[in-house]
C-alpha cells in the first residue's frame, strides 16, 4: 500500500486488530499505525474515534496495568511508574492513580523477597542480601523499603 491510498478506514480497521491483542493507551496506538505509514491527521481521527467509541480508555488503561503491575509483577512504586511510562500513559494520569495512596510497597517487595529467597536460600547470608538487594533495586523498590526488608530478612536467620 503506498501512503497516499491508506484511508480512515484502514487506520480503523488496523486498530481493532490492535486492540483485539490487548489494551492500548493512545501514544501506543498512534505510535503503531505511524510506523504503518498513516498520516498524522488520520491518527488524530482515528483516535479520537476510538475514543469517543469507548474503546481507548486511558484512565481505565492506567488503573488496570497497575494492578497488574502490582499484584502480578509485584513492582515497586519506581517501577509501576516506568511500566505505565513505557506503556505510553501520560506523567498527568500516573501522577493521579498514586495519589490515593492505596500501594503497599513493602507488602509488595516483601512478597516478592520471599518468593526470591526460594531460588537462593543455598548462598551466603551475605550473598543473599546482595542478591535480594539487587534483584528489589530493578523491580522498582525504594531504598527505604529495600532497608526495611532486609532488616526482616535477618530477624528471620536468627
Amino acid at each position: 500500500m503506498s501512503f497516499s491510498n491508506l484511508s480512515k478506514a484502514d487506520a480503523v480497521r488496523y486498530a481493532y486488530r490492535l486492540l483485539g491483542y490487548r489494551d492500548r493507551s493512545k501514544k501506543e496506538l498512534a505510535d503503531k499505525l505511524r510506523l504503518k505509514g498513516f498520516s498524522e491527521e488520520i491518527i488524530e481521527q482515528t483516535i479520537n474515534h476510538l475514543s469517543e467509541k469507548g474503546f481507548i480508555n486511558d484512565a481505565a488503561l492506567a488503573v488496570s496495568l497497575r494492578r497488574t503491575a502490582e499484584e502480578t509483577r509485584l513492582l515497586g512504586d519506581r517501577g509501576v511508574r516506568i511500566f505505565l511510562q513505557r506503556r505510553g500513559i501520560p506523567d498527568g494520569l500516573i501522577k493521579d492513580i498514586f495519589t490515593d495512596n492505596g500501594s503497599d510497597e513493602v507488602a509488595r517487595a516483601e512478597k516478592a523477597a520471599t518468593k526470591k529467597l526460594r531460588s537462593i536460600e543455598n548462598y551466603s547470608d551475605e550473598e543473599i542480601k546482595k542478591k535480594i538487594w539487587r534483584f528489589l533495586i530493578r523491580k522498582g523498590y525504594s531504598f527505604d523499603t529495600i532497608n526495611k526488608i532486609l532488616r526482616q530478612l535477618r530477624i528471620k536467620e536468627e
